[in-house]
């Protein structure tokens, strides 16, 4: 089971419909959430990296002189069946 933060991150990626950067996923859970931060997101992403629910690829650095290159993040077929499984154990509980 996920917890909450865990389920919001999960959904801001299938809202994001693909890829996403740390960027974009702040800004779909700034506009849902009261309180986000940058550091909380990678935490996050770092932990379902590990359980396999997320893969992140490094994108090309950035045209500006020392540009550092994006990660994109995606959510796998692991992740969206963890976040299925959250919301039917907890629809469940009901």
């Amino acid at each position: 089971m996920l917890g909450r933060f865990e389920e919001a991150v999960l959904l801001a990626l299938i809202n994001a419909q693909g890829e996403a950067t740390i960027s974009d996923v702040y800004k779909i859970l700034a506009t849902r959430l009261k309180r986000v931060s940058f550091g909380a997101i990678y935490t996050t992403l770092d932990r379902m990296l590990n359980k396999k629910f997320v893969e992140v690829r490094k994108g090309e650095p950035l045209a500006e002189r020392g540009g550092k290159a994006r990660n994109y993040s995606r959510i796998t077929s692991g992740g969206r069946t963890a976040v299925l499984e959250t919301h039917h154990m907890v629809e469940s509980l009901r």
